[in-house]
């Protein structure tokens, strides 16, 4: 039997009754992170709730905020957002009003888009819930665990 094998084999009896083991998921970052964004888009989800958002709704509202007059490419591409369907998701916001998209005077094929007053209002209300959630994070992990996993997995390009 190999070493890890082994050593998943011991944490596994080491689990209290009624726990299994994960064997090798224990060693794997990639399996830490799915739990631990399934924790976080469920409670930023839940938050966002009150101003009717959702965490994807939330970062394109956030990046228009941030880039006024960008293209609805962009924010697709900056969001990792497939195009098709990052036009259903801008139709949704400028029917309920919290954005606008007008021809861009750069490119006339392409749309600029901006938050009409309503999508500024209620962006802060949204920030405002997104800091109580990243606080909640925080405790979870600790303030030090916090920071250094922001720093290091900020400098992660998506290909």
């Amino acid at each position: 039997m190999s070493k890890s094998v082994n050593a998943g084999a011991q944490r596994d009896a080491a689990k209290p009754s009624g726990e299994i083991g994960l064997g090798e998921l224990e060693n794997h970052l990639g399996y830490f992170v799915r739990r631990l964004q399934h924790w976080i888009f469920r409670d930023v989800n839940a938050a966002l709730a009150a101003v009717e958002l959702d965490v994807i709704l939330y970062s394109i509202l956030e990046t228009i905020a941030a880039n006024p007059g960008t293209t609805q490419i962009a924010v697709a591409g900056a969001l990792g957002i497939e195009r098709a369907r990052m036009v259903g998701l801008l139709d949704d916001l400028q029917q309920s009003g919290l954005i606008v998209r007008e021809r861009s005077e750069q490119d006339r094929r392409a749309h600029a888009l901006g938050l009409t007053p309503r999508g500024r209002l209620i962006l802060k209300k949204a920030n405002a819930l997104v800091a109580a959630h990243e606080k909640r994070v925080a405790v979870r992990l600790g303030a030090g665990n916090y920071r250094r996993a922001l720093t290091a997995l900020s400098q992660f390009e998506m290909d």
